[in-house]
């Protein structure tokens, strides 16, 4: 719960940088659903790398 949490807000504040420096929708979105998404699987990638 807690990564799903920290992903919602690192993805939220991505997504508000990524506003604030260039107003286009579609790259907002991406950035945000990137690093949500990267959060939430983080683990999981990393212990295949690892």
């Amino acid at each position: 719960m807690t990564r799903f949490l920290l992903g919602l807000l690192l993805g939220g504040c991505g997504s508000a940088i990524t506003w604030a420096a260039g107003h286009n929708t579609g790259w907002t979105v991406a950035i945000g659903v990137t690093v949500a998404v990267l959060v939430w699987l983080g683990e999981f990638i990393l212990d295949d790398l690892i």
